[in-house]
């Protein structure tokens, strides 16, 4: 039995037309990876200098100001932890782009999971007495936490729901770096109404 030539067309167009959709989808998932993980390995860079700026606030502050030797290893801590994580991430981040994967995605959203855990959990082990110090510190924890968090919702979703979660990563406003700069020397650097606070805080800020 013969195929006449327009079934034979037909045949042929199905895995066309398929693989036509497929290739439209991957292409989609491949934009909008290319599109969080540039937002991220340019807004990581800073918020590893945050991070290691939360020591140097205690540095200068020890000119103009005791704290217990407790509450300095304390914040030393969180910002030595907080700058370990973020590089993490960004070796993560890096080695997804080259060689994107189920699992290297994973590693991502784990480090990304820890960070919320431990660093809220040395903050409030810290104890810091001084109010306005502990606003400052407290203030560069949770600018590092939000961004982190901003950017777990740009990470791609399973293709079904590649539509769905478009319109969710655009209704969402990542900040760029030089606005996180902003924000860290307004939050974490600004006056306060302690005056030896204020003089240690200016060695904190970001240019």
């Amino acid at each position: 039995m013969k195929l006449s030539s327009i079934s034979i067309l037909s045949a042929i167009s199905k895995p066309k037309t398929i693989l036509a959709i497929v290739l439209s989808i991957s292409l989609l998932a491949t934009g909008c990876s290319a599109n969080w993980i540039s937002v991220a390995l340019a807004d990581l860079p800073v918020l590893d200098q945050m991070a290691l700026n939360i020591g140097t606030i205690i540095a200068t502050l020890q000119s103009g100001k005791q704290i217990s030797s407790a509450e300095a290893a304390a914040i030393q801590n969180i910002s030595a932890q907080a700058s370990k994580d973020l590089n993490l991430l960004a070796t993560l981040y890096n080695e997804y782009k080259a060689n994107p994967s189920a699992s290297a995605l994973q590693k991502i959203q784990n480090v990304i999971a820890d960070l919320n855990q431990s660093l809220p959990a040395l903050l409030q082990a810290a104890h810091i007495g001084d109010p306005a110090l502990s606003a400052r510190v407290a203030a560069g924890v949770n600018l590092i936490l939000t961004t982190v968090a901003s950017f777990a919702t740009l990470i791609p979703q399973p293709s079904t729901h590649l539509v769905a979660a478009k319109v969710t990563r655009q209704q969402i406003a990542i900040p760029k770096a030089s606005d996180l700069k902003k924000q860290w020397n307004q939050q974490v650097c600004g006056p306060t109404a302690d005056a030896a606070l204020d003089f240690s805080a200016a060695g904190c800020q970001l240019r």
